[in-house]
């Protein structure tokens, strides 16, 4: 399996599109509260490209023999003084905002390529930490990001009403 990383271009769009509609139909499955099925393309390409400009944030591609099968999207943010809140700290940090591997491809390292080129990034850019948001439902990535050192800050409750 010959694999590489590299940053996305306009033209990865359509495959794109394919992984995160696996990923959008997963969750649409295990959390119908939140996501649905569709039928249209999973990302509009004026969005895609949105992502692409941003000089904010990067949007690598794996590849395995020449095909795009995994995703990450890595943004920077930062949050200045609050004059309001002085409680809150300055901040300069990474957020992993979309990571996605084809189902065909999981399990083989290509994920954790992903987040070492996301992390590479990050520091790169002289940010000190580097954040996800993940379901609970979602096992496989949580045993993934522990594996790579990510461990929970807080925690977000919903009751139904």
């Amino acid at each position: 399996m010959d694999s590489s990383v590299r940053l996305a271009k306009p033209t990865d769009h359509r495959t794109a599109c394919r992984l995160y509609a696996e990923a959008d139909a997963l969750h649409a499955r295990e959390r119908p509260d939140r996501f649905r099925p569709t039928d249209r393309p999973a990302r509009s390409q004026r969005l895609f490209d949105a992502h692409l400009a941003d000089t904010d944030q990067a949007l690598f591609v794996a590849e395995v023999d020449g095909n795009v099968v995994g995703l990450v999207r890595v943004q920077a943010l930062e949050r200045l003084e609050v004059p309001d809140v002085p409680a809150l700290a300055p901040r300069r940090y990474a957020m992993v905002q979309e990571l996605v591997v084809a189902q065909t491809h999981q399990r083989r390292g290509i994920a954790t390529r992903l987040m070492t080129e996301a992390h590479r990034w990050a520091r790169d850019r002289g940010l000190t930490q580097v954040g996800l948001s993940v379901y609970d439902f979602n096992q496989p990535a949580l045993r993934l990001y522990a594996k790579l050192g990510y461990a929970p800050d807080s925690r977000r409750l919903f009751r139904p009403l």
